[in-house]
């Protein structure tokens, strides 16, 4: 009985130590960027490169400004991008299976309209990250093309 008490005490301490809000704002961030960047695959297939480029581009700021403001721990980053890369697979298998219908148009829309929102809210992170961000967004946007460009 002592040892569940223990085991149960220590969790909850643990997962009290990461407020739960700041997750919760990591994970819509990571949520929205996954299925901007889905989109921008989406347009990279169809031929549009610059369209991909700046969905590429407005997801990853959105996202890195979050996680740079964020007081967030490493295991929250770590879930936050998983959410990310399951909702870019969201995306891109909808467009590959044809069920990409009007409410995951107005999924998309929404995202982006949320992205807009953190891209004016962390603006300032964005400034004083730009050079850190705009490395990683040329890796990305390289990388993301080869796995498209793939088979």
């Amino acid at each position: 009985m002592r040892v569940k008490f223990v085991a149960i005490f220590f969790a909850v301490c643990c997962l009290g130590f990461t407020p739960k809000s700041k997750a919760n704002e990591l994970d819509n961030a990571a949520a929205c960027s996954g299925v901007v960047l889905g989109n921008a695959s989406i347009d990279y297939s169809l031929g549009d490169e610059a369209s991909f480029n700046e969905g590429v581009s407005l997801a990853i700021t959105a996202y890195l400004s979050e996680v740079l403001q964020s007081s967030a721990a490493k295991e929250d980053i770590t879930v936050a991008d998983q959410i990310l890369a399951t909702n870019t697979d969201k995306i891109i298998n909808a467009a590959n299976t044809e069920t990409f219908d009007a409410n995951v148009y107005e999924e998309v829309v929404k995202c982006y309209r949320r992205i807009a929102s953190l891209l004016l809210k962390n603006r300032k992170i964005i400034e004083q990250n730009s050079d850190k961000i705009d490395l990683l967004i040329t890796q990305r946007i390289k990388l993301l093309k080869r796995i498209l460009s793939a088979g």
